[in-house]
């Protein structure tokens, strides 16, 4: 098994895209110019519990320890297991849960086999590249950072307001203060 790291920054964006079905996300990072799939994502998809177990079954060529710098699975270990093209086909012929109708694998066996390979076959792509989402998060968290900014000038501004109400009120008192009631 070959290590292989794929860097942070520009090249990371561009390196790894994400195909997501029925909520489940398989990254792809490209390695030299080839597609490589994070093995606990297509498990996951596949609904394999193990994924040290099905790496084991691939050929040496199709599987590798990878270093996603950025995209750290937890602590621990910052390596993860890839697997090829043919690694990844294998594991989705193989998968036992592909040939039960009904369960997810045999809905995301059929989505790659149907929508999937051929995209790929006709387009050279399939997924949403990572800097697309990248940038999404991004503005997400600039809004959330504008929007908090927002509400609290907008507090601030209430705030104001009362404080200067609270003022009139003092001066109406002050210098014009309320006749004596007179009871008839």
């Amino acid at each position: 098994m070959i290590k292989r790291t794929i860097y942070s920054g520009q090249n990371m964006a561009a390196a790894i895209s994400i195909i997501q079905f029925e909520g489940a996300r398989v990254r792809v990072v490209s390695l030299n110019g080839e597609p490589w799939f994070i093995a606990a994502d297509v498990c996951a998809a596949l609904e394999i519990e193990n994924a040290t177990k099905a790496v084991k079954t691939l050929d040496a060529d199709e599987k590798t320890l990878t270093s996603i710098q950025g995209i750290h699975p937890g602590p621990g270990n910052p390596l993860v297991n890839a697997i090829s093209e043919s690694g990844f086909y294998k594991m989705v012929v193989r998968s036992r849960k592909a040939s039960t109708p009904g369960t997810q694998a045999h809905r995301f066996t059929n989505w790659i086999c149907r929508d999937v390979i051929p995209s790929i076959r006709k387009t050279g792509a399939y997924g949403v590249p990572f800097a697309l989402l990248n940038d999404h998060a991004r503005r997400v968290k600039d809004y959330t950072v504008k929007a908090s900014q927002r509400g609290r000038d907008l507090q601030a501004c209430k705030e104001e307001k009362e404080a200067l109400t609270r003022e009139e009120a003092q001066l109406w008192e002050h210098y014009q203060p309320r006749l004596p009631e007179v009871n008839p």
